[in-house]
């Protein structure tokens, strides 16, 4: 991949923290890997069927997060991760959000033969036609002018997925982070929820949430006791109540068997006050190995509703160096 060039102001180019070797840009700015996920899979005493269980889509992208971009474009990567999903996915939309206006400024389809790397249009069907068996991903990139937004300062940047699945029902995938765009226009910093948030959406059961509150993500290495701020907890709109919480440093739950990881916390119920609340959660990088790590969250909101659980969940690299 080229090195793209967005006119980073608080960190030198380089590569991206944590990011797969399918994207080996040489980023403006500093920026980090992170991956949201969509579960819809049943409960240990709900049944487990085509209905119930569709597997994971996953989104994920190396996002400057509260770096600072002066011109041109706002440039994109973003990985599409279908994994145990009988599902077809049809685009993923980027959508600007400032403090008066949300606007999608993109869409990219997904398709079953287009190259990765790129922004398809529709099917003569006018709709993604991407379906998989097992794991599979592809790759797409967004690229849109900063002039689109309509202030400069803190501003909202989101991606959703849309997976249309067997029997008429939709799994979202989606993420919000925040960058502070310098271009030119009246300052007016987004403040609702100016926080990186993943989530899962299900007909029917909508929101689950899986948020980091602690920002801006550390450029640089972590060491000692790190102690981010979480929240794990119910979304706002008729969502399902969180109804367990899950923490873990470095799973795989791709491996066969699933690897949990090192597991922080694990229990029915939200992670932090509700509603609408955080708490730290304190990792100890002394018990890590040197280099870059993953920090797991993951929110479930049981539907019993349609049989099963919706989960929204947010992956978020980090480096120790002790």
């Amino acid at each position: 991949m080229p090195a793209l060039n967005s006119s980073a102001a608080r960190a030198a180019a380089g590569p991206c923290m944590g990011a797969p070797a399918a994207d080996s840009t040489i980023y403006g700015e500093t920026r980090q890997f992170v991956d949201t996920q969509a579960w819809w899979m049943p409960d240990t005493d709900q049944a487990n069927n085509s209905i119930t269980n569709t597997g994971h889509a996953h989104l994920g992208a190396c996002i400057p997060e509260h770096e600072t971009i002066s011109s041109g474009n706002l440039t994109v990567n973003v990985r599409v991760i279908l994994h145990d999903n009988p599902g077809t996915a049809n685009y993923v939309a980027m959508v600007f959000k400032t403090s008066d206006t949300e606007t999608t400024v993109q869409k990219c389809y997904l398709r079953a033969t287009a190259p990765n790397f790129g922004c398809p249009g529709p099917s003569g069907a006018g709709t993604g036609d991407f379906t998989c068996i097992g794991t599979c991903e592809r790759w797409l990139t967004f690229s849109h002018p900063i002039s689109a937004f309509n202030h400069s300062g803190l501003q909202d940047v989101r991606f959703r997925g849309f997976v249309l699945e067997p029997h008429g029902n939709e799994m979202q995938p989606s993420f919000n982070w925040q960058v502070n765009i310098q271009n030119g226009k009246s300052a007016s910093d987004i403040s609702r929820n100016a926080f990186l948030r993943g989530k899962g959406w299900y007909t029917h059961a909508l929101y689950c949430e899986a948020s980091l509150r602690s920002l801006p993500l550390p450029d640089g290495p972590v060491s000692g006791i790190w102690t981010p701020a979480v929240g794990l907890t119910t979304h706002s709109g008729g969502s399902r109540p969180a109804t367990h919480s899950f923490i873990s440093i470095d799973p795989d739950f791709h491996a066969v068997p699933a690897n949990p990881g090192r597991v922080l916390w694990d229990a029915a119920g939200p992670f932090g006050p509700e509603p609408f609340g955080s708490a730290p959660v304190a990792i100890d990088t002394s018990t890590l190995a040197n280099g870059v790590h993953k920090l797991h969250l993951r929110t479930s909101c049981r539907d019993d509703k349609l049989g099963s659980t919706n989960s929204g969940v947010t992956v978020i690299p980090f480096t120790v160096a002790n």
